[in-house]
């Protein structure tokens, strides 16, 4: 017969095991998650200047659109729920580039920059502010020849992603100042976006 505290040393010896065992599955089980999330921001990381770089082309392919269609600016900016993305008081109900319907109707506004022939980036268009007081802003026309124009990149495959997987909601966007200066050196078109300058020619 076993002495009782030969039973009970082992007792306390299995429970220590138990508890061991538990806390290194916790901390395994830890590391793996920190790892599965870790790997998702990388990916994340990794995106964003592929998006930042999506969003730039799509700036200078409104640049060229915008520019080459500035007899349209006023039938474009009295149609911002078409041609402006960004919400305002002027603009309650603007365009949402992510919208098939808008897509299909418009299909000049989309372009793919990546060549896997799915739609990167919208272009866009709205006026600046042009009017000196005590005149009221009128976004719906341009008086300066002056335009802000810009691209969001709707890129499902440029997006960074969140640690579940799921595409970050925001959209990326870039934008520059458009200018028409016919009267002043003929048919002339500069854009300035940062510190990118367009050229005229």
């Amino acid at each position: 017969m076993r002495h009782p505290t030969f039973r009970q040393a082992r007792g306390s010896t299995l429970l220590i095991v138990i508890i061991l065992v538990t806390v290194l599955l916790g901390l395994v089980a830890s590391i793996m998650l920190y790892a599965g999330k870790e790997r998702f921001r990388a990916v994340a990381t990794g995106r964003i200047g592929q998006r930042q770089s999506c969003a730039e082309s799509g700036l200078q392919l409104a640049r060229g659109y915008y520019g080459r269609n500035f007899e349209s600016w006023n039938s474009y900016l009295s149609a911002p729920a078409t041609y402006d993305p960004v919400r305002s008081s002027h603009n309650v109900a603007p365009a949402d580039p992510r919208n098939p319907a808008l897509q299909a109707a418009r299909p000049e506004l989309f372009a793919d920059v990546d060549g896997d022939n799915e739609l990167d980036v919208y272009l866009y268009i709205r006026d600046n502010n042009d009017e000196h007081f005590p005149l009221s802003n009128e976004w719906n026309r341009d008086n300066d020849h002056n335009v802000v124009v810009g691209a969001v990149c709707i890129s499902k495959t440029l997006t960074p992603r969140n640690s579940d997987g799921s595409p970050v909601a925001t959209l990326l966007a870039q934008e520059g100042l458009l200018s028409y200066n016919g009267e002043a050196r003929g048919e002339c078109l500069t854009a300035n976006a940062g510190n990118g300058t367009g050229n005229c020619n």
